[in-house]
């Protein structure tokens, strides 16, 4: 429900489609307002926003033409509006409700039902926007529409899109005169081999790179037919190493043998070297693979992103191999990050990669001489992932690019592969554990170049296909919309009214002068909602805890439910979905709680790695760095601090009782103080390290193998990222003898200057 007091956005389309909106919206009795694409910068948002809709507008390109010069921009302005309006539209929806809808304007079918000629594709990547924001904005709906280019009475489209902004239903709806469409996903098995539209010596163009994904897609093109392969690539091909080099196998001997060559060099520059040999060996590598399997291979240096560059070097590639037959599309960088905390400049890096580059290569490309087009897409664009709108909204774009393509090139076949995670490339061991909670595997390197030959000499003609390994976890159908997001139904278990007289610990746990329930606290509170209808299970672990708003006690009292789904059956165990939310079902986190019949045996502790001596006492830290009052100080010692991570010993502890006037339980399911106390210990780091204070925002897996030690535990987080506003390590929690109580991988915390002032 929206609040009729609330204001309504609507971005002007310029073909009158917002005008007729306004005024339905208007007449239902909502404040609605037409604001502009075009002058974002003197836009004032207002406290909170009932709604906010993005109409793209009908959009025809001129013959031959890809794509029109405005609809790049169009998607930039969509995703600038979306963040400057974001505060406001969470205020509402934690209040009330609000509503963020994106509407292209292709066939009202996102383009299933066949893309003319004449239409623009590159609008269809709204939908990419809206399927993100959905993940990152819990407290709002989120919608997705397609509204058919041809519906031209502009009165009853408005009322079909208005009906669908209102309507509690799914994530995306497609709109035309002749209805209402709803998209669904159908299972197929991988298909078998048949004859690929490419014969030996045909020169395929291969654009991404000499490792992961798109080498070893084009490796198995090479086996099939035996092309001429053209790799284009930003670097220069490598020369021959020197011999001091060749020794040197890892990045560690050669950043050694780096420096001791030139003393004068700085780390960072002697990275960078290091970072072009490894490079280097990649290129020749794939290059050696691709002709051991019987196939020709040429290098052409070119960005794709200069439209010049790339001219040029496709004159040298007909000149040298004839016509290219094949292009193999798999272009991309990825710096992922919350869309309120993404700058202009990072979006601009990963949409450009892809979208301006995909651009620049078909039109340098003579079309009619392709026969095989492949567009390397992600299943992120089909299903939306947190931290990744520019990656989402790119590879919509591609995934309606094809669409066109396919009808416009007879002789071609044309697909978009929206790929699952590969197992290599940028999925480490930390994300395939994050991706098997979900339910998702990995795809092995040589099975995914098999899908990629067999899909494209198969009779199945599909343009879009999403190539997901599925794991072991639930099936798609007991997950929902998509392998990457649980939706099972949920109850209320426990509702609690937060007081400080009822918890006297918030005393000493105060941000910004209003007492604030810990990270730690909620995650034992979502495993008792999830052990409330368990019984016999013991407590595992959790999945993918992510904190959206934090519980501050403002008022006297705060009222908040806990909320359980029903337990889904894992390997090892089982998964219940639990969430805490507080008046208005205001979402204030959420989590999958891991269960077992029997805890398993530990794995063995991590490695050790380099440490230093902390600077200052414990005393001065908790003076200086941290907010924690006396009963929340929970850190001992500071055993030392290194860029590589920190390491600490914390108390256990104290009983239930010690905490709140009406524990559930009489003792902990995991030890609040050795949690809190390892978010703690990263604050010290980010402090020390980042120069600003942080507070915990995920954790992606942690693993409980016995009860946390009564005698205090060493909590050694190891490092795993640190970029601007953004911190991550993994981590080991050990007993008195150095065995591994517990794990967490995976944790993230938001790091901020602004802090410092909010913890005094």
């Amino acid at each position: 429900r929206l609040d009729p007091a609330l204001p309504v956005w609507i971005a002007n389309d310029g073909n009158g489609l917002a005008k007729a909106l306004l005024e339905n919206l208007q007449a239902r009795g909502h404040q609605a307002k037409i604001v502009s694409l075009e002058s974002l910068g003197s836009l004032q948002v207002p406290p909170a926003l009932a709604g906010l809709v993005i109409l793209a507008p009908v959009s025809r390109l001129e013959p031959g033409a890809l794509w029109t010069p405005a609809s790049e921009d169009l998607l930039r302005r969509a995703f600038s509006l979306a963040r400057l309006a974001l505060p406001a539209l969470r205020r509402a929806g934690g209040e009330g409700g609000a509503v963020f809808a994106t509407v292209s304007r292709l066939d009202g079918s996102f383009g299933l039902s066949g893309l003319k000629s004449e239409q623009d594709p590159v609008q269809g990547g709204l939908a990419g926007l809206a399927k993100t924001a959905a993940h990152e904005w819990p407290e709002v709906s989120c919608k997705a529409i397609d509204l058919a280019a041809g519906w031209d009475d502009c009165v009853s489209a408005a009322e079909a899109v208005a009906a669908e902004l209102l309507r509690r239903g799914p994530l995306e709806a497609g709109l035309s005169a002749s209805g209402r469409r709803e998209l669904e996903l159908e299972e197929k098995e991988a298909p078998e081999g048949g004859s690929l539209p490419l014969g030996a010596g045909d020169a395929v163009l291969v654009v991404g790179g000499a490792r992961g994904v798109t080498a070893q897609a084009s490796l198995a093109l090479a086996r099939a037919c035996r092309p001429v392969v053209v790799l284009m690539g930003r670097s220069p091909l490598p020369a021959a190493e020197e011999d001091w080099l060749k020794a040197c196998r890892t990045e560690a001997e050669l950043k050694k043998a780096i420096l001791a060559r030139s003393p004068g060099k700085s780390p960072k520059e002697a990275g960078e070297l290091c970072r072009s040999v490894l490079a280097g060996r990649e290129i020749r590598s794939y290059m050696t693979a691709v002709e051991a399997a019987g196939s020709r291979t040429a290098y052409v240096r070119a960005d794709v992103r200069d439209s010049a560059a790339v001219s040029e070097a496709l004159v040298r590639i007909r000149q040298s191999h004839g016509p290219v037959r094949g292009l193999v599309f798999g272009a991309g960088v990825l710096a992922d990050k919350l869309i309120a905390d993404k700058t202009p400049e990072q979006f601009d890096s990963v949409f450009l990669t892809k979208v301006a580059g995909l651009r620049h290569l078909l039109q340098a490309l003579d079309l009619s001489e392709l026969r095989v087009l492949a567009l390397f897409s992600s299943s992120t664009a089909r299903f939306g992932r947190s931290g990744q709108s520019d990656y989402a909204m790119a590879n919509e774009v591609l995934n309606k690019t094809a669409r066109l393509l396919s009808r416009r090139l007879a002789g071609c076949r044309t697909a978009a592969f929206d790929w699952g995670p590969w197992d290599g490339g940028m999925v480490n061991e930390s994300l395939k554990k994050l991706f098997a909670s979900e339910g998702v595997g990995v795809i092995g390197l040589e099975e995914g170049g098999r899908f990629l030959v067999d899909e494209l000499s198969g009779e199945s003609r599909a343009v879009e296909v999403v190539a997901v390994s599925m794991g072991k976890g639930p099936s798609p159908s007991e997950r929902g919309r998509s392998p990457f997001a649980k939706r099972a139904e949920l109850v209320p278990v426990f509702e609690r009214r937060i007081s400080a007289e009822d918890f006297p610990f918030l005393s000493s746990h105060v941000i910004n002068g209003s007492p604030v329930l810990p990270f730690a606290f909620v995650a034992e509170w979502l495993a008792h909602a999830a052990l409330h209808g368990q019984p016999g299970l013991h407590f595992h672990g959790f999945d993918g805890m992510r904190i959206y708003k934090g519980v501050l006690l403002k008022e006297p009292e705060y009222p908040v439910t806990l909320l359980a789904g029903k337990a889904v059956k894992t390997e090892g165990g089982y998964a219940v979905r639990a969430e805490l939310r507080g008046p208005g079902s205001v979402l204030h986190a959420s989590a999958d709680i891991v269960l077992a019949a029997r805890l398993p045996a530990a794995p063995p502790p991590m490695p050790d790695f380099p440490l230093q001596p902390y600077p200052k006492t414990v005393e001065k830290a908790y003076r200086e760095s941290l907010f924690h009052g006396p009963d929340m100080r929970f850190i001992r010692s500071v055993t030392g601090c290194a860029q590589s991570g920190i390491v600490v010993r914390a108390a256990a502890a104290l009983p239930p009782r010690n905490w709140m006037r009406q524990p559930w339980r009489d003792a902990w399911l995991c030890d609040p103080a050795a949690l809190d106390a390892a978010f703690q210990a990263m604050i010290l780091w980010t402090c020390e390290k980042l120069g600003a204070a942080s507070l915990p925002s995920f954790a992606g897996r942690f693993r409980q193998y016995r009860r946390m030690p009564e005698a205090g535990c060493v909590i050694r987080a190891k490092v795993t990222k640190a970029t601007e506003g953004l911190a991550g390590a993994d981590m080991d929690f050990l007993d008195p003898s150095g065995a591994l109580a517990a794990r967490l991988e995976g944790y993230e915390c938001t790091v901020d200057k602004s802090l410092a002032e909010a913890f005094r």
